[in-house]
């Protein structure tokens, strides 16, 4: 084994100053730290993770007693947990027990001991069964033990969910379907949530007619167990109260049975973002149980008030997929118009499940940004579009050309904009007081760094030594520019990557919203505080300078659309880049070679810009209640939630709570927080006026393309900017 000794002779330092640098503490040179670094490299020193956590001592551990993860809802469970903890400076550690060995559970909280955390989530295998008294002599577990799923039958600090309620669930949807024989499927009655289940469950069903079989199985019987049921009558449903056990079910079934005998599943199961076709499941959040047990634990850590020593949480229950569809024999099909973006693929794979609810064929047409406005500009009342897309930025100007509001569909429209996040009804539905549209995809940019950068303590000492300041996210795009050249290799032999960051100016439009994104950091919109608009302000023009500036530190051929842009950072190259958030997907994808490495943060000025878009009727449509019919299920739960999880946005609050999409994409959780920070308004929403943005934009963008590329200089090309813009637009409110 490698030891500090080693690396501190290898590299010619102290011992002291071994430790200091693994441990990320001490005022240690920068070219002392490349030498510590490269000489535990050299040896092949691995951090001893246990060790570390044994001299962090009590105060920012935690631990996970649980069995084996081969069930889903256990590693949800664990998933959720160790996200929170981690988010909030806690390290986990995970103790794996067996199902069979109960003695198993005494040897993990023996091994936990010296590790001195602060508390204990517990799912115990013997809690509530003959061998709880083995383990739990005293009839306690102590203070810091919180179990989980299976309540143990003494007094003590529990947390789950209302298995028996699901019972009684399940149980109704048996009589609503007048199944007369069906087959209850359960775990070990001993473990508590088991015995609620079987009690719900019988006691809806008892005395109503409806035979019930129970089996009582385990991970290990199961397949047994359900091919001896087979050799009797099949029934004509299971309900399950294990999704593995649901598993096992439709395996048998499939294999031995085929389509000759194939009953009806229904199952608890953890949350599933994506649709299912093969069980009817009542659903329980796991990821969200975990969270709330960290988040319980961490709280009784800190010397909170401590939550209520029995918390019994609801299950989501059985989620509908298609609500809000109507079945239509009028409507032959549903034509929708929408930009070329991924998630427009995304709503054109949907839509097939729309089709095979409704019966109702949906088209989905896909333009580029040019190819769109032109379409829009050329709409009329022959038109065959039945859905439009559009960019928030437009939806000032085209919504009143272009869109029915919703209203005069629905009167009680509004009752769903209570669904989706704080900052986007106002932005993405509302145009001069009626509701014209649903958001769909809103985005925002956010700033997206390499954290393995920034979180090096070599490159942190040495920024530190040359601008005797932190390296941290920039706060202002002067700090950003910093960066920048400190990560451009031409500039600092040093860097690791070749450039400080992306810039995104292919088309105008995208280039004035890379200038606008550094404009609004020094102001809060487009007008100033007299209501007027000067685009070649003092401080318009100190803007387009920082861009320029950032010419020195970035390739020489710029991106020219955001999924390029996507693509740069992705390559590994660039120390930072801003982004839209509904195409950071592409950052993972399966060439990245930044992933784990990535960072994220609001963008400097903390105001930034919004983007993505909403979906409304046509004013031409023939078929309005098909069509808002459709829209209110592409942007409402849970498919949203399974969009993002494909790497779209979503509007709803919902989604941002769904473990699995913001695991997995973790910046969702900043971008839902920049939304009602967003001003950036192109006039003063009291004008009650239409604002043609891509007009604005084709003549900023001009003016910056100008300018960057050395064709006029920056004051030039504001003046001219400010001329044209002049002549087309109002410049006083």
């Amino acid at each position: 084994m490698v030891t500090i000794k080693d690396i501190a002779k290898r590299a010619g330092v102290a011992q002291g100053t071994v430790s200091n640098v693994l441990n990320g503490k001490g005022n240690v040179s920068s070219e002392k730290i490349k030498r510590v670094m490269d000489a535990a490299h050299e040896l092949g020193y691995v951090p001893n993770e246990r060790a570390a956590l044994l001299r962090k001592g009590p105060n920012d551990s935690l631990a996970v007693i649980m069995p084996s993860p081969r069930a889903r809802q256990y590693t949800e469970f664990y998933s959720g947990f160790k996200h929170y903890a981690q988010a909030h400076g806690f390290l986990v550690t995970q103790h794996l027990i067996d199902e069979n060995t109960p003695s198993s559970e005494e040897e993990a909280f023996m091994e936990i001991k010296p590790l001195q955390v602060k508390g204990i989530a517990c799912i115990s295998v013997a809690a509530g069964t003959i061998f709880e008294d083995t383990i739990y002599k005293e009839g306690t577990a102590g203070s810091q033990v919180l179990f989980v799923e299976h309540r143990p039958s003494f007094d003590a600090p529990f947390i789950g969910f209302d298995y028996e309620k699901a019972g009684r669930d399940m149980a109704h949807k048996a009589l609503e379907n007048n199944y007369s024989d069906v087959c209850l499927m359960t775990g070990n009655l001993h473990f508590s949530n088991e015995r609620d289940f079987y009690r719900g469950f019988m006691q809806v069903v008892e005395g109503t007619g409806c035979r019930t079989i129970h089996i009582q199985t385990d991970l290990f019987r199961r397949y047994q167990h359900i091919i001896q049921l087979s050799g009797k009558s099949m029934p004509q449903a299971f309900f399950i109260s294990n999704y593995g056990f649901a598993e096992s079910v439709k395996d048998i079934c499939t294999t031995f049975f085929g389509q000759d005998m194939k009953p009806a599943i229904f199952t608890v199961s953890p949350t599933f973002t994506m649709p299912e076709n093969d069980f009817v499941k009542y659903e329980m959040n796991y990821r969200q149980l975990g969270k709330i047990a960290a988040e319980t634990l961490i709280k009784r850590s800190l010397s909170e008030r401590p939550p209520a020593p029995q918390q019994v949480l609801d299950g989501s229950g059985f989620r509908d997929w298609f609500s809000n569809i109507i079945v239509s024999d009028t409507c032959s099909s549903l034509n929708i118009i929408t930009l070329d973006s991924p998630e427009a693929y995304i709503m054109q794979s949907f839509s097939r499940l729309y089709t095979h609810r409704s019966g109702i064929p949906v088209n989905v047409c896909i333009f580029s940004y040019d190819e769109i406005y032109e379409a829009f500009n050329s709409l009329q009342s022959s038109s065959n579009y039945d859905v439009i897309r559009l960019d928030v930025t437009w939806l000032s100007w085209f919504s009143e050309k272009l869109l029915m509001p919703l209203t005069q569909i629905d009167a009680d429209i509004s009752g769903c904009l209570s669904d989706f996040l704080e900052g986007t009804p106002e932005n993405y539905a509302i145009v001069h007081g009626d509701i014209y549209t649903l958001p769909s995809t809103p985005s925002v940019q956010m700033l997206f760094y390499r954290k393995d950068l920034f979180e090096s303590p070599i490159y942190k000492r040495m920024y530190f030594e040359q601008f005797k300041t932190e390296l941290r996210p920039p706060q202002t795009f002067a700090e950003f520019n910093r960066i920048a050249a400190f990560f451009t290799k031409r500039l600092n032999p040093a860097s690791p990557v070749d450039y400080g960051a992306t810039v995104t100016l292919g088309s105008t439009g995208v280039a004035g919203s890379e200038y606008l994104a550094r404009l609004f950091a020094r102001q809060e919109n487009l007008f100033n505080e007299k209501r007027e608009i000067r685009l070649d302000s003092q401080t318009a023009l100190d803007s387009l300078r920082e861009l320029i500036e950032l010419k020195r530190f970035t390739a020489p051929d710029y991106c020219s659309w955001w999924v390029n842009t996507a693509r740069a950072f992705a390559s590994g190259s660039y120390a930072m880049s801003i982004l839209y958030s509904n195409y950071a997907s592409g950052l993972l994808d399966h060439a990245s070679r930044v992933v784990g490495n990535i960072g994220y943060a609001m963008v400097p000025g903390s105001n930034p810009l919004i983007g993505g878009g909403s979906l409304g009727v046509s004013r031409f449509s023939k078929h309005p209640k098909e069509a808002l019919s459709f829209i209110k299920w592409m942007c409402s739960e849970p498919i949203s939630s399974a969009a993002a999880l494909l790497g779209s946005t979503s509007p709803c609050r919902l989604t941002y709570e769904n473990y699995e999409v913001v695991n997995n994409f973790p910046w969702m959780n900043l971008a839902k927080k920049c939304f009602p920070l967003s001003k950036g308004e192109r006039i003063p929403r009291d004008a009650g006026i239409p604002f043609d943005e891509r007009k604005f934009l084709s003549i900023l963008g001009m003016a910056v393309k100008n300018a960057y590329s050395c064709v006029t200089s920056p004051e030039e090309a504001l003046s001219s900017a400010q001329e044209q813009f002049a002549a087309h637009f109002r410049t006083r409110f």
